[in-house]
């Protein structure tokens, strides 16, 4: 048994096993998922079949999908969305409005014009200690390396190396963090 807080007033649950809560009044949904001790969660956000790792704060206006697994000690900001195929590691950090992708060629109907029901999930890898800014698009199927630091709106398309620092519209490597940088976490 363990603990988790909905905005900051705490719950006892199994943190072993998967747990559905309804919170009707803060429009909580959280549906077979594992929540570690400590977990944080705002108000309206949905949680899908997930893994959330301990003292991981979930801002408001979250969604989270089945499969998706999110370290430890993460710190998600209002508005971000994490499909399916996403791994987030430990001591994460994703801006306000942060967006993952998981379809490289998503569309709404086959050739024949029908609603298409299934679709080709790629997966995405986020490594240990990324701080992930504001607005930012990652695409799907790439890895974003261990303490690397995506800057504001930036468009990530291709894997990026740890201990970098990454932004622009099409995000490219900057320079590489070091030691004595002051930026770093």
């Amino acid at each position: 048994m363990g603990f988790i807080k909905i905005r900051g007033e705490k719950r006892q649950i199994d943190t072993e096993r998967p747990q559905d809560l309804v919170v009707p009044e803060y429009n909580i949904v959280v549906r077979n998922s594992i929540l570690g001790e400590g977990v944080t969660i705002w108000s309206n956000v949905n949680i899908y079949g997930a893994e959330i790792g301990e003292n991981t704060k979930i801002g408001a206006f979250v969604e989270i999908r089945k499969g998706v697994k999110i370290g430890r000690n993460v710190k998600i900001e209002p508005f971000v969305f994490i499909p399916e195929g996403v791994k987030i590691g430990d001591c994460v950090f994703l801006g306000p409005n942060v967006i993952f992708t998981n379809d490289i060629y998503p569309c709404s109907c086959n050739e024949s014009g029908e609603l298409k029901e299934e679709y080709e999930i790629t997966s995405t890898i986020i490594e240990d200690q990324v701080s992930i800014g504001a607005q930012s698009v990652i695409k799907c199927g790439i890895t974003i390396g261990k303490g690397a630091l995506i800057g504001l709106g930036s468009a990530v398309t291709e894997d990026i190396p740890g201990g970098v620092v990454v932004y622009g519209e099409k995000a490219k490597i900057r320079r590489n963090l070091d030691e004595s940088d002051d930026t770093a976490c």
